[in-house]
């Protein structure tokens, strides 16, 4: 007689099925809460701190809502919604931050809040209800973000951001004052300026004999030997070691005993390579004491 036992018989086929993924999800997300609950003091935040993938994402956000009143993983959540380009929920967010925010806090919460609200604008039509009510907000976090006195690139990018959002009038503004303060910056207000233009051309040789060319009408011994200097430098800057020292002895014009200005010499002489005609030079830095008693002796 043949027996089989009811535990071993298969029902007609039937297989097991596992759970969802929403519901293995939710468990996950269940099972953090508790330990959010058990453990603050643990620093659970530190299993989910690697990764930026939806999953991972989702659970910050389950666990804010068990731990609101945590500020950093408020600002993750925030920064998550915001990348994942939910700009509406990230705002929401950020209102509930404290008002009472560490420096570093502060300021990617400025950031956040820039970004977010700038989402928000790019998602409205231009030129509806909500376009309009969210484009002065966006203008002053963007004062926020940028205080007193933004530079030229902040408002370079400024322009771009409202440019893609559709707010040309912003774009235009912020674009006339970028280009403003870069010709205020570059706006020759001193003799060294061409020198800094011929540099930032390429033109070493121009800006050296610049530089050469302005101890002529230098005022005194140090800024005779601050223009050589520039001039010497400015030719060791283009790889060109020889002719810096070349030029260097060249153009001692009113520094032939100046002490400083030899020794600088001196290395310029090392530093092409040029030990002999380096060693005459020092020589003559200090043979500017040595002179007397060597001719008392002969």
């Amino acid at each position: 007689m043949h027996w089989q036992s009811p535990v071993n018989k298969p029902e007609n086929g039937r297989r097991e099925r596992f759970s969802s993924p929403l519901t293995v999800l939710g468990i996950f997300c269940s099972f953090l809460a508790v330990l959010a609950l058990l453990f603050p003091e643990q620093g659970l935040l530190g299993i989910l701190e690697q990764g930026d993938d939806p999953a991972t994402n989702r659970y910050r956000e389950a666990l804010l809502r068990v731990r609101p009143d945590d500020t950093e993983l408020r600002l993750k959540v925030a920064s998550s919604l915001q990348n994942s380009e939910r700009p509406h929920q990230a705002f929401e967010t950020l209102s509930l931050l404290p008002s009472r925010l560490t420096p570093d806090q502060h300021r990617t919460a400025v950031e956040l809040r820039y970004r977010t609200l700038l989402g928000m604008l790019k998602k409205a039509k231009p030129g509806s209800s909500e376009w309009e009510r969210i484009k002065p907000q966006v203008a002053a976090a963007a004062r926020a973000l940028a205080g007193p006195s933004p530079p030229a690139w902040r408002l370079n990018a400024f322009a771009a951001d409202a440019r893609n959002a559709g707010d040309l009038e912003a774009w235009q503004e912020y674009s006339r004052k970028a280009e403003s303060l870069q010709i205020a910056e570059t706006r020759p207000s001193a003799p060294v300026d061409p020198v800094a233009q011929a540099i930032a051309s390429g033109n070493y040789r121009t800006a050296a004999a610049l530089c050469f060319e302005g101890m002529r009408r230098a005022g005194s011994i140090s800024q005779r030997r601050e223009l050589f200097m520039a001039g010497v430098r400015t030719l060791q800057a283009a790889n060109l070691p020889l002719e810096a020292l070349n030029a260097g002895e060249r153009h001692l014009n009113g520094l032939a005993r100046d002490r400083e200005t030899l020794i600088f010499l001196t290395r310029v002489g090392l530093a092409a390579n040029q030990p002999e005609r380096a060693q005459n030079i020092i020589r003559k830095a200090l043979g500017m004491e040595a002179d007397k008693p060597e001719a008392g002796s002969s």
